[in-house]
């Protein structure tokens, strides 16, 4: 259709299939509806005369070809599938008739447009949410549209699919309104301003597809409860209006509670695709019923190892890694000793330092370890199929923990006895202040007269009337645990005779 809103200065607009709308120099910002989940809130519209409408906006985005692979074309028959299912695809005549209940001459037209339609087009868009909409303004112009359109079932004679469309546009150059069910050429064309015109009866019986899945054959609750999207005359179906009852299931592993409707997996149910076949049947009426298929996917055991590191310091050893198993798996759970057994591949290098405790999963270093990087290669493999395996390595760091003796800097007396500094209270030990006994401190320069540093608390201390000048004391941090790891600093004492 063509919605002619251009006048006087047509050169500032464009037209298209779904509706002309206003387009300026300057950039429009259009408000699409881009996702079916994010729209599904939008109620379904009664029409009055035996059929529930769908929101163009929950169907937005598919093609005409992908609905045609689970929805018949005759405006008669159900879609199936988890997303259309139980919905009808209504064909043109049955989208052209829905518009002349709120447009009366489109029971006489395939496409109107002007300003005469922009009441009854805008009563159209209040109802259906528009799929398009977006506004612009600037200082010589403003506007504004929001339009809808979704495929129909119906393809013309050269096999072009059948578009029924809806839209408004008001500005300062005009205001127009239209209705058009017109052809687009490709039938595999996306476009999320375009959904799908899908019928139902409002008080009909539908009992919708389910799916669920188990993790492995160890079985478990698959559904929940099956009723969880059926309908009975246009509200949620439930054990107070409906009953149901189990018509078939391709193993004897899966099984529907018709009490609570929880379709359920025995353990040791074999990994494999399953269909449960249900019947839901008014209460009122016991002969009103509809069958649905609940496809159950019972997953395969699956178990994997993951990489593991730690670090540990060689003056201590101890468990570098609690367990190897901690962020392991075992079909979607937790992997422990009650599902999977643990074995050794290899340690590189092994010199006897680092060991792996098959008991509780544990990488352990012997204290006095060589420093460097050790890989442990493990295997875990399922109780239940043994030969399912997996491998991981934990690499474990040998370091010394860091130790750091940083330089000081100090103006004192030489005339009066003082103590100005401690050399410990800026060096650092495993990321914490150095402390004695974790540190060992000792003086590295030759003895100073008349000044003295006490190696058990890092107190330097000048004795009354030392002799003046710039003194440098050289002092040496080693870890107590391990002699080997050290660090020097030196203490400058500036003394004047103040």
């Amino acid at each position: 259709m063509s919605i002619d809103h251009c006048k006087p200065k047509k050169s500032l607009c464009r037209k298209s299939v779904f509706g002309t709308f206003l387009t300026f120099a300057f950039v429009f910002i259009v408000l699409l509806s881009a996702s079916i989940a994010a729209n599904a809130q939008f109620a379904a519209v009664n029409d009055g005369h035996g059929k529930e409408w769908r929101q163009l906006t929950t169907t937005a985005g598919l093609s005409w070809n992908q609905t045609a692979l689970v929805c018949p074309q005759d405006g008669v028959g159900r879609c199936s599938g988890l997303l259309l299912g139980d919905w009808t695809w209504a064909t043109d005549a049955q989208v052209l008739q829905l518009m002349s209940y709120t447009e009366p001459a489109m029971a006489t037209n395939r496409s109107v447009s002007g300003f005469q339609y922009l009441t009854t087009a805008g009563n159209f868009l209040n109802i259906f949410s528009p799929t398009a909409s977006g506004c612009n303004s600037s200082y010589t112009s403003f506007g504004c549209f929001a339009s809808l359109s979704g495929w129909t079932a119906t393809m013309d004679i050269n096999g072009y699919p059948i578009v029924g469309s809806v839209g408004k546009s008001e500005s300062n150059f005009g205001f127009s309104g239209g209705f058009d069910v017109s052809l687009i050429v490709n039938p595999n064309a996306v476009d999320n301003s375009r959904g799908v015109w899908l019928w139902r009866d409002p008080n009909g019986i539908f009992a919708n597809d389910d799916y669920g899945q188990v993790a492995s054959p160890d079985g478990g609750i698959a559904v929940t409860n099956v009723l969880a999207n059926d309908r009975i005359a246009g509200t949620q179906a439930s054990f107070a209006n409906v009953a149901i009852t189990q018509i078939s299931s391709t193993t004897s592993g899966v099984n529907l509670n018709t009490a609570t409707g929880e379709v359920s997996v025995l353990s040791g149910t074999p990994a494999g695709t399953y269909s449960l076949v249900y019947r839901m049947c008014s209460l009122a009426d016991t002969a009103f019923c509809d069958d649905a298929t609940v496809t159950v996917l019972v997953k395969p055991y699956t178990v994997d190892a993951v990489d593991d590191y730690g670090i540990i310091s060689p003056s201590v050893g101890g468990s570098a890694i609690a367990s190897v198993l901690a962020n392991d798996t075992f079909s979607g759970g937790g992997a422990n000793f009650g599902n999977v057994t643990l074995s050794l591949v290899s340690i590189t290098p092994n010199n006897g330092g680092v060991t792996l405790d098959l008991s509780n999963g544990s990488v352990d270093v012997a204290r006095g370890t060589a420093v460097g990087n050790y890989a442990v290669v493990y295997r875990i493999c399922t109780i239940v199929v043994p030969t399912l395996c997996d491998q991981a390595t934990a690499t474990i760091t040998v370091r010394n923990y860091s130790i750091d003796a940083v330089d000081d800097y100090v103006r004192a007396s030489s005339k009066v006895a003082n103590s100005p500094i401690n050399v410990l209270a800026n060096d650092t030990f495993n990321g914490g202040r150095a402390t004695v006994p974790t540190i060992r401190l000792s003086q590295v320069s030759a003895a100073i007269p008349g000044i003295t540093l006490n190696t058990s608390t890092g107190v330097v201390s000048i004795a009354a009337k030392t002799q003046s000048g710039l003194y440098n004391l050289v002092y040496k941090i080693c870890e107590t645990a391990g002699p080997t790891n050290c660090d020097t600093a030196t203490a400058i004492l500036e003394l004047s005779g103040r």
